[in-house]
């Protein structure tokens, strides 16, 4: 089951510092967050859709890692009937 989060600037530009994160990884989250798809990131990035996606796990495991200490993060949802809970 996928577990969401919603990506507000606030929530991202949060999610930047606290995660510490590189300039790679800064890129994926903030154009995940402005509607970009893995194969556009992938084309720009000159990755492969593989490599973004792992990219995008391990920004996903970080994400839970930081929340836990963050008074900014929200939790991730576990599905789409808890997102639109808090719409």
């Amino acid at each position: 089951m996928t577990r969401h989060v919603y990506l507000t600037k606030a929530v991202v530009e949060a999610f930047i510092v606290e995660g510490n994160l590189n300039e790679r990884q800064q890129y994926i989250i903030r154009t995940r967050a402005i509607g970009y798809t893995i194969a556009k990131q992938a084309r720009e990035l000159n990755l492969s859709i593989d490599q973004v996606n792992k990219e995008i796990a391990k920004l996903k495991r970080l994400y839970d890692a930081t929340q836990i200490h963050s008074k900014i993060l929200p939790p991730r949802k576990k599905n789409g009937t808890e997102l639109d809970k808090i719409k």
